[in-house]
């Protein structure tokens, strides 16, 4: 049985496939729900899976979704019993960070939150996570992400894995100038798009999205003809967009589509 604060984790978050005729095989990716208030207009929200540029690709690519069953009755979820949203053409709903040198992006899936669609998920709330940024932080501090590693999941319930990790640069500088700072994980493809949560003021709260891991080349000698060959290896750093970079990608979304789109 999982707990209240588990699924409010576990279920505001969702793996993203991806495909495109122009490639080979599907991307794979993490994104997470946010509610975000329709501006001048009371009691409405949107909906957006929030996610990197990357990781969508691009916006007249086809994207599946997977989601929980809800139970009718008791509204809770229904584990291992599944629905695909497949696949979902979000080129009307999809919006990017107003600078396109921040790898972020959401897509408008207000609609998914209808009764008729039975879909159990959770979500942020941009009040309570982004209306205010998380402040002091520190280097050293212990950080968690939440996502879907090397397309490891738990499959039969579709659930994501947490890992954990420190934050490895001064968060409160911008890390190379960019407002992103390393987190020192074992993060690996997929988990672009993860939320990253720490301890603020004895509250967790959203500190960044994954974006980004740090690799190394090596050198292998093949024999027996000596041909060098590339190895990459992952070096356990990863590369985290800042909070504030969301709430500007939210801020820029709300006032970009149209109420009741996705």
């Amino acid at each position: 049985m999982l707990l209240e604060n588990e699924k409010a984790l576990l279920f505001s978050t969702v793996r993203i496939e991806v495909s495109s005729p122009q490639f080979p095989s599907t991307s794979i990716g993490t994104g997470f729900i946010v509610s975000v208030p329709v501006p001048n207009r009371e009691d409405s929200s949107y909906l957006f899976l929030v996610s990197n540029r990357h990781v969508f690709v691009d916006p007249d690519h086809q994207i599946s979704l997977v989601f929980t069953k809800r139970e009718e009755n008791s509204g809770e979820p229904v584990l291992g019993s599944l629905t695909r949203i497949s696949p979902f053409e979000f080129a009307g709903g999809y919006v990017a960070h107003p600078d396109p040198d921040v790898d972020l992006a959401c897509v408008n899936i207000s609609s998914f939150g209808t009764p008729d669609l039975g879909l159990y998920f959770r979500h942020y709330t941009y009040e309570k996570f982004f209306e205010h940024l998380p402040q002091n932080l520190s280097i050293g501090q212990e950080a968690f992400f939440i996502g879907y590693p090397e397309n490891r999941f738990d499959v039969t319930h579709n659930l994501p894995l947490m890992r954990k990790g420190v934050i490895a640069s001064a968060p409160n500088v911008n890390f190379n100038g960019k407002e992103e700072f390393l987190l020192d994980a074992q993060v690996f493809q997929g988990s672009s798009g993860s939320p990253v949560f720490a301890a603020v003021n004895g509250e967790h709260k959203i500190i960044g999205v994954i974006s980004q891991t740090m690799i190394k080349n090596s050198r292998v000698e093949a024999i027996p003809v000596g041909t060098a060959l590339g190895v990459q290896q992952v070096i356990g750093l990863g590369v985290v967009l800042k909070a504030s970079s969301v709430k500007g990608l939210l801020d820029h979304a709300a006032h970009s589509v149209g109420f009741n789109s996705a």
